[in-house]
Protein backbone atom coordinates (compact mmCIF):
# COMPACT_ATOMS: atom_id res chain seq x y z
CA UNK A 1 0.00 0.00 0.00
CA UNK A 2 1.49 3.64 -1.45
CA UNK A 3 1.08 5.87 2.01
CA UNK A 4 1.43 9.35 1.66
CA UNK A 5 2.76 12.12 4.89
CA UNK A 6 2.00 15.51 4.73
CA UNK A 7 3.51 17.49 7.86
CA UNK A 8 3.68 21.11 8.61
CA UNK A 9 5.01 22.37 12.12
CA UNK A 10 4.03 24.63 15.05
CA UNK A 11 6.51 26.29 17.14
CA UNK A 12 3.57 27.69 20.11
CA UNK A 13 4.72 26.76 23.26
CA UNK A 14 7.40 23.93 22.17
CA UNK A 15 7.67 22.76 18.79
CA UNK A 16 5.80 19.62 17.38
CA UNK A 17 5.17 18.15 14.23
CA UNK A 18 1.93 16.99 12.88
CA UNK A 19 1.63 14.71 9.96
CA UNK A 20 -1.64 13.78 7.84
CA UNK A 21 -1.60 9.87 6.66
CA UNK A 22 -3.44 9.45 3.56
CA UNK A 23 -3.49 6.49 0.91
CA UNK A 24 -2.42 6.96 -2.45
CA UNK A 25 -5.99 5.68 -3.81
CA UNK A 26 -7.52 8.87 -1.71
CA UNK A 27 -5.29 11.45 -2.58
CA UNK A 28 -7.11 13.74 -5.22
CA UNK A 29 -10.66 12.92 -3.21
CA UNK A 30 -9.33 14.49 -0.37
CA UNK A 31 -7.25 17.35 -2.24
CA UNK A 32 -11.18 18.48 -3.92
CA UNK A 33 -12.58 17.90 0.09
CA UNK A 34 -9.59 19.99 1.82
CA UNK A 35 -9.47 22.83 -1.02
CA UNK A 36 -13.44 23.74 -0.14
CA UNK A 37 -12.16 24.56 3.66
CA UNK A 38 -10.87 28.03 1.60
CA UNK A 39 -12.85 30.80 1.98
CA UNK A 40 -13.91 33.30 -0.99
CA UNK A 41 -10.94 33.69 -3.36
CA UNK A 42 -8.32 32.61 -1.65
CA UNK A 43 -5.59 30.52 -2.30
CA UNK A 44 -5.20 28.38 0.46
CA UNK A 45 -6.23 27.53 3.69
CA UNK A 46 -3.91 29.08 6.23
CA UNK A 47 -5.46 28.14 9.80
CA UNK A 48 -3.87 31.35 11.98
CA UNK A 49 -5.03 33.29 9.60
CA UNK A 50 -8.76 31.77 9.39
CA UNK A 51 -11.86 33.08 11.11
CA UNK A 52 -13.60 31.33 14.49
CA UNK A 53 -16.36 30.22 12.01
CA UNK A 54 -13.92 28.91 9.27
CA UNK A 55 -11.99 26.73 11.23
CA UNK A 56 -15.46 25.16 12.78
CA UNK A 57 -16.50 24.34 9.59
CA UNK A 58 -13.15 22.80 8.28
CA UNK A 59 -12.61 20.92 11.71
CA UNK A 60 -16.31 19.15 11.03
CA UNK A 61 -15.11 18.40 7.81
CA UNK A 62 -11.65 17.37 9.34
CA UNK A 63 -13.47 15.09 11.73
CA UNK A 64 -15.79 13.33 8.90
CA UNK A 65 -12.57 12.30 7.27
CA UNK A 66 -11.20 10.19 9.99
CA UNK A 67 -11.78 7.07 7.88
CA UNK A 68 -9.13 8.56 5.47
CA UNK A 69 -6.77 10.35 7.02
CA UNK A 70 -4.53 9.55 10.49
CA UNK A 71 -2.69 11.93 12.36
CA UNK A 72 0.42 11.79 14.20
CA UNK A 73 1.94 14.16 16.30
CA UNK A 74 5.31 14.43 17.34
CA UNK A 75 6.55 16.82 19.98
CA UNK A 76 9.38 18.51 21.60
CA UNK A 77 9.41 20.56 24.87
CA UNK A 78 10.66 24.09 24.71
CA UNK A 79 13.84 22.87 26.39
CA UNK A 80 16.59 22.70 23.15
CA UNK A 81 16.81 26.04 20.66
CA UNK A 82 14.38 25.37 17.84
CA UNK A 83 16.91 23.78 15.22
CA UNK A 84 17.46 20.83 18.04
CA UNK A 85 13.53 19.97 18.56
CA UNK A 86 13.31 20.10 14.94
CA UNK A 87 15.49 17.94 13.88
CA UNK A 88 14.69 15.81 17.07
CA UNK A 89 10.47 15.48 15.34
CA UNK A 90 11.92 15.49 11.70
CA UNK A 91 13.86 12.00 12.99
CA UNK A 92 10.87 10.61 15.24
CA UNK A 93 8.47 11.55 12.07
CA UNK A 94 10.63 9.55 9.61
CA UNK A 95 10.88 6.17 11.71
CA UNK A 96 7.65 6.34 12.81
CA UNK A 97 6.48 7.13 8.61
CA UNK A 98 9.13 4.37 7.84
CA UNK A 99 7.71 1.57 10.14
CA UNK A 100 3.79 2.47 8.80
CA UNK A 101 4.52 1.87 5.28
CA UNK A 102 5.26 5.80 4.49
CA UNK A 103 6.45 5.71 0.87
CA UNK A 104 6.18 9.31 -0.16
CA UNK A 105 6.41 12.59 2.35
CA UNK A 106 5.85 16.20 2.06
CA UNK A 107 6.93 18.46 4.30
CA UNK A 108 5.71 22.21 4.50
CA UNK A 109 8.42 24.07 2.46
CA UNK A 110 10.27 26.45 5.33
CA UNK A 111 13.34 27.26 3.23
CA UNK A 112 16.04 28.31 6.40
CA UNK A 113 15.51 24.37 7.43
CA UNK A 114 15.29 22.70 4.57
CA UNK A 115 18.69 21.74 3.95
CA UNK A 116 18.90 20.06 7.93
CA UNK A 117 15.41 18.28 7.26
CA UNK A 118 17.24 16.57 3.98
CA UNK A 119 20.67 15.87 5.65
CA UNK A 120 18.55 14.37 9.04
CA UNK A 121 16.22 12.01 6.37
CA UNK A 122 19.15 11.17 4.18
CA UNK A 123 21.44 10.00 6.66
CA UNK A 124 18.73 7.76 8.55
CA UNK A 125 17.89 6.40 5.05
CA UNK A 126 22.33 5.84 4.37
CA UNK A 127 22.45 4.23 7.68
CA UNK A 128 19.64 2.09 7.36
CA UNK A 129 17.51 3.18 10.21
CA UNK A 130 14.40 3.84 8.18
CA UNK A 131 13.67 2.87 4.87
CA UNK A 132 13.93 4.38 1.34
CA UNK A 133 10.86 6.87 0.48
CA UNK A 134 10.51 9.98 -1.44
CA UNK A 135 10.39 13.26 0.48
CA UNK A 136 10.32 16.72 -1.00
CA UNK A 137 9.73 20.28 0.95
CA UNK A 138 6.19 21.86 -0.69
CA UNK A 139 4.43 25.27 -0.54
CA UNK A 140 1.38 25.46 1.38
CA UNK A 141 -0.66 26.93 -1.52
CA UNK A 142 0.77 24.06 -4.09
CA UNK A 143 -0.74 21.38 -1.69
CA UNK A 144 -3.63 21.42 -0.12
CA UNK A 145 -3.00 18.26 2.12
CA UNK A 146 -0.58 20.28 3.90
CA UNK A 147 -3.49 21.90 5.05
CA UNK A 148 -4.54 19.33 7.27
CA UNK A 149 -1.45 18.94 9.05
CA UNK A 150 -1.76 22.31 9.48
CA UNK A 151 -4.87 22.36 11.11
CA UNK A 152 -3.83 19.51 13.36
CA UNK A 153 -0.45 21.54 14.66
CA UNK A 154 -2.80 24.09 15.22
CA UNK A 155 -5.72 21.91 17.28
CA UNK A 156 -2.84 20.15 19.10
CA UNK A 157 -1.27 23.03 20.02
CA UNK A 158 -4.73 25.00 21.66
CA UNK A 159 -4.97 21.74 23.83
CA UNK A 160 -8.46 21.80 25.50
CA UNK A 161 -11.95 20.94 23.63
CA UNK A 162 -9.70 21.89 20.44
CA UNK A 163 -7.18 18.68 21.03
CA UNK A 164 -10.13 16.36 22.19
CA UNK A 165 -11.90 16.90 18.98
CA UNK A 166 -9.17 15.61 16.92
CA UNK A 167 -8.68 13.15 19.05
CA UNK A 168 -10.12 10.19 17.05
CA UNK A 169 -7.57 11.10 14.42
CA UNK A 170 -4.65 10.58 16.25
CA UNK A 171 -3.12 7.35 16.16
CA UNK A 172 0.32 8.18 17.37
CA UNK A 173 1.71 11.04 19.72
CA UNK A 174 5.35 11.56 20.78
CA UNK A 175 7.77 13.45 23.00
CA UNK A 176 11.17 13.71 21.89
CA UNK A 177 14.08 14.98 23.32
CA UNK A 178 16.60 15.04 20.85
CA UNK A 179 17.33 12.73 17.82
CA UNK A 180 17.81 8.82 18.44
CA UNK A 181 20.80 8.91 15.71
CA UNK A 182 22.11 12.35 17.36
CA UNK A 183 25.46 10.77 19.08
CA UNK A 184 26.43 9.10 15.57
CA UNK A 185 25.80 12.43 13.36
CA UNK A 186 28.83 14.40 11.85
CA UNK A 187 28.40 18.15 13.59
CA UNK A 188 26.82 20.16 10.65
Amino acid sequence: MDRHLFSDESKVDGFRFAGAVVDADDLHRLRREVMDWRVGTARRWHTSKEKPEARKRALRRLVRLRDSVDIVIVEHAKTHPEYVAREACVDALARWASDHEVTHWVLEQDAPVEYRDRQTIAMLMHTGEIHRMRYRHEAGPAEPLLWIADFAAWLWSKGGAYRDAIAPLVVHHEVVREPQNRGRRHAA
